[in-house]
C-alpha cells in the first residue's frame, strides 16, 4: 500500500508539471524550452542507460555519449533535424573508433552496438516528441495521455487480475491481463480527448487503431527495457520517481511509441 501511495503521489505531481511545461511553451512559442526539457529527460535516461550497459560489462565513452544526446536534440530546434545526421554520424564514428581501439574485435563490436543503440533509443526517439510539440499542444497531450493510460491500465489491471504471464523469461510481472487493461485504457484515452479538442481527429476507427497500436508499442518498449534490466541484474534503472523507478522506467513506452504516433498522424492521417 505504501508503494501504491508513492506511485499515486508521484504521478499526481509529475503529470500536471509535464503538461504545463508543454502548454506554456506552445502558448508562448518557446521551442527552446521544450528542447531543454526533453534534453534533460534524455540525458537523465542516458545516464541510467550507461549504468545498465556497464552492468553488462560494456564500457562506453561517457562524456561523448552524454554530449551527443543534447547536441542531437538541440539541432531539432532551429533546423528541425536537417543537420542532426551530421552530429549522429560523427558521434557514431567516434564511438566505434573508441570501442575498437581499446579492446578486441568482439568486445569492440558489442560496445559499438550498445553505443549506437543508445543513440537511437534515446535522442532520436524522444526527438519525435519535439516534432509533436511543433504540431501543437493537443497532439502532445493526446499522445502522452495514451501512453499514461496504457501504463496505468497495465499496472492496475495486471496487479489486480493478472494470472497469465506474458513472457516470463523476460519479466515475471507482465501479464496478458495487464496488456488487455493497458490497451483498453489507451483506447479510451485516444477517443476521449478528441471529444473536447477540435484540433484532434474525430474519426473513431482511426483513433481506436491509434490507441491500440501506441499501446502495443508501449508494451514492446517496456519489454525491451525489462530484457536489458534482467540481463544487467537490476530491478529499476534508478530511484528518481518514488514508486516508479528511474527515468528510463517511466519513458520506456514513450520512447518506443512516439515515432509510431507521429508517423500515423503524419503519413496515414496527414494531420501533422
Amino acid at each position: 500500500m505504501k508503494s501504491l501511495s508513492k506511485r499515486f503521489l508521484t504521478a499526481a505531481v509529475a503529470i500536471p508539471v509535464v503538461l504545463v511545461v508543454f502548454w506554456v511553451c506552445d502558448r508562448y512559442s518557446v521551442d527552446w524550452g521544450v528542447g531543454l526539457f526533453l534534453a534533460a529527460v534524455a540525458m537523465t535516461a542516458g545516464w541510467e542507460y550507461l549504468h545498465l550497459v556497464e552492468n553488462l560489462g560494456i564500457q562506453l565513452p561517457r562524456e561523448l555519449f552524454m554530449f551527443a544526446i543534447p547536441a542531437y536534440l538541440m539541432l531539432l530546434i532551429p533546423w528541425e533535424g536537417q543537420y542532426a545526421f551530421v552530429v549522429a554520424g560523427g558521434v557514431v564514428y567516434m564511438i566505434v573508433f573508441y570501442s575498437f581501439s581499446r579492446r578486441g574485435a568482439r568486445e569492440g563490436f558489442f560496445a559499438s552496438l550498445a553505443g549506437i543503440s543508445g543513440l537511437i533509443y534515446l535522442p532520436v526517439t524522444i526527438g519525435f516528441v519535439y516534432l509533436l510539440h511543433k504540431a501543437g499542444f493537443p497532439y502532445v497531450a493526446h499522445f502522452l495521455l495514451i501512453v499514461w493510460g496504457y501504463d496505468s491500465g497495465a499496472y492496475f489491471v495486471g496487479s489486480a487480475l493478472g494470472r497469465h504471464q506474458l513472457l516470463p523469461r523476460i519479466s515475471l510481472a507482465k501479464t496478458w491481463e495487464g496488456v488487455a487493461g493497458g490497451v483498453a485504457l489507451a483506447m479510451f484515452a485516444a477517443v476521449f480527448l478528441p471529444e473536447f479538442w477540435r484540433d484532434l481527429p474525430r474519426w473513431v476507427p482511426h483513433i481506436v487503431i491509434l490507441g491500440v497500436v501506441v499501446g502495443a508499442f508501449c508494451q514492446l518498449g517496456d519489454l525491451f527495457e525489462s530484457l536489458v534490466k534482467r540481463a544487467a541484474g537490476v530491478k529499476d534503472t534508478g530511484r528518481l520517481f518514488p514508486g516508479h523507478g528511474g527515468m528510463l522506467d517511466r519513458v520506456d513506452g514513450l520512447l518506443a511509441s512516439a515515432p509510431v504516433y507521429f508517423f500515423y498522424m503524419h503519413y496515414i492521417l496527414g494531420l501533422i
